[in-house]
């Protein structure tokens, strides 16, 4: 009786203790929700108004939340935009991802011998056009705040070396796949028709959120792109 007894002290503190842990890691839970929260408003302040209309209160707003939580997360505005500007970087772009996938399987179907034929290079180029317009048509309809984000990212890259640096990483998240891609018809110097492939289609999105939907043209954006990756792939005369 004397041992059962002794025992239940210890019981109980354990209990108290996996207690306390479990409230602990709940609140943490419920911290790290509330400032992704105050980091998604701040993005969505942004891409709306303009970096210059993000304040704690306008964010507090927009969040939800109390004013106070901003300062409490966040020991400034340009702290918070730039953590803010980070997790966009962060974030997937699976779309992207899956565009890039299938545009190396199809070129990797090719062999050497057959990507030196003009017409499998008229082919490869339509077939291309087509495959990068119905991208750039899907992130302008269905992705406009993301493209927007990014775009004010570049802009405002200059503010602080923290947030020019965000800038160039996802340039060259972005970049680096299309130099991937260039290689296959130029070795020499892929990086600057990669250059010039993001600069045409970055140039066709931003100027694609000045319209209305309903004005984007999928087909103008194709035959865009066929003129292009037809000069890119050697055929002057796409």
């Amino acid at each position: 009786m004397n041992s059962i007894r002794a025992s239940e002290p210890t019981g109980t503190v354990v209990a108290l203790g996996k207690k306390k842990r479990a409230g602990a890691g709940a609140r943490r839970e419920k911290g790290e929700q509330t400032r992704r929260r105050i980091l998604n408003a701040t993005l969505n302040v942004i891409s709306r108004d303009g970096v210059r209309a993000v304040t704690h209160r306008s964010v507090a707003t927009e969040a939800g939340v109390h004013l106070s939580l901003t300062t409490y997360y966040f020991t400034d505005i340009e702290e918070m935009m730039r953590e803010a500007f980070q997790q966009f970087c962060d974030s997937s772009q699976p779309d992207l991802e899956n565009a890039l996938e299938a545009a190396h399987k199809y070129l990797g179907s090719f062999s050497g011998k057959e990507l030196r034929k003009r017409e499998t290079r008229e082919k490869i180029c339509q077939e291309m056009a087509i495959m990068t317009g119905r991208h750039v048509y899907n992130q302008i309809i269905h992705s406009p705040q993301r493209l927007a984000l990014e775009q004010i990212l570049f802009n405002e890259a200059r503010l602080s070396p923290q947030i020019h640096k965000l800038g160039l990483q996802q340039r060259k998240k972005q970049i680096e796949p299309l130099i991937s891609l260039c290689r296959i018809f130029n070795r020499k110097d892929p990086e600057i028709n990669a250059e010039l492939l993001f600069g045409s289609i970055t140039s066709m999105e931003y100027h694609a959120l000045t319209l209305h939907r309903d004005e984007v043209d999928e087909a103008q954006i194709v035959a865009l792109l066929r003129r292009l990756l037809g000069w890119l792939g050697g055929l002057k005369s796409a």
